[in-house]
């Protein structure tokens, strides 16, 4: 099964469609998973054919076009982090919290469309305008962890599902689905930007659209690219620091008329000038001008005032 280029980005209803709350195997059925699942089959990383790599291709680039269609006029600004960031952590709420003020400001909120400080940013960016409160929000999504590592847990050695890792994701997935029902009628606005490469990490439904990709590399380097009002990096592991230096060189080699996007690190428990001190390695890097823009931050006051002019 191969998704045809769409006409628009999706939209929770278009990936989830067939999901059903009293249903857990339902996890499995949606299009999003569908998809995922014969990509997976096909071969994630190397199409099985010309034909194939084709498609994928055509419909990556139409989902680039849309979503650069869809950004004119926006401030936008990247929330980066750990897929398995535990919704009752505190850096958890942190991201949410700046996300619910950065859209509260008008800022649009994206992210890489997952879970952990993924979807936090998400439920924050959400909650703007939708009569339900912040602490009640989060309160709702519970403290379920994200049940996967890899996908590893979800298919058996033949490629078959396990019923009880449908469960599981399902069980994971159901806060979030009744948070975004109840918050229908007004949705804050975010946009999530995952990839069928990681189909184990799916897609949350408190993003009101999502730009979805085959090709994990596009995705990525697209993202901080159209994050043209900053990057915020939330604690995160091998995926983050890729990202975290993919942004450094796009800033590194900006020229002329392009500019330095803002690089808002969540430095709490000193997680990124300690435990992965990333903070000597940029600032050898780039000179003086260039680290104005770095910003090493442990609260959502001053994570907003790096990134929203008027709010310092």
């Amino acid at each position: 099964m191969l998704a045809a280029p769409p006409e628009r980005l999706y939209a929770p209803a278009d990936l989830y469609g067939d999901w059903d709350p009293d249903d857990p195997q339902s996890a499995a059925r949606t299009f999003d998973f569908r998809v995922y699942r014969a990509t997976r089959a096909e071969g994630l990383r190397v199409p099985p054919s010309l034909e194939v790599a084709h498609a994928r291709a055509d419909h990556d680039t139409t989902v680039s076009w849309l979503l650069n269609e869809h950004l004119r006029g926006e401030r936008a600004v990247a929330i980066m982090g750990g897929h398995s960031l535990a919704r009752s952590d505190p850096a958890y709420r942190l991201v949410a919290e700046i996300a619910h003020r950065l859209a509260a400001d008008g800022v649009l909120v994206m992210s890489g469309g997952g879970p952990g400080a993924m979807e936090a940013a998400h439920l924050g960016a959400r909650l703007v305008g939708s009569g339900m409160d912040l602490a009640d929000g989060l309160a709702m999504m519970g403290s379920e962890p994200f049940p996967f590592h890899s996908a590893d847990a979800l298919f058996t050695d033949a490629g078959e599902l396990r019923a009880g890792a449908v469960e599981r994701l399902h069980r994971w997935q159901a806060p979030a689905f009744a948070l975004a029902a109840a918050t229908a009628a007004s949705p804050g606005r975010s946009i999530g930007i995952p990839t069928w490469l990681y189909g184990h990490e799916p897609p949350t439904p408190l993003a009101t659209l999502h730009a979805k990709y085959f090709e994990n590399s596009i995705r990525e380097d697209g993202l901080l690219t159209v994050a043209t009002g900053g990057v915020v990096f939330a604690p995160g592991k091998a995926g983050t620091l890729q990202e975290i230096f993919q942004d450094a060189a796009q800033n590194y080699y900006a020229r002329g008329e392009e500019r330095f996007n803002p690089m808002v690190f969540l430095d709490v428990d000193e997680y990124w000038t300690v435990e992965f001190n990333v903070r000597t390695v940029l600032e050898r890097l780039l000179d003086d001008a260039q680290e104005t823009n770095l910003h090493w931050v442990a609260t959502a006051d001053a994570a907003v005032a790096a990134l929203v002019p008027s709010r310092r």
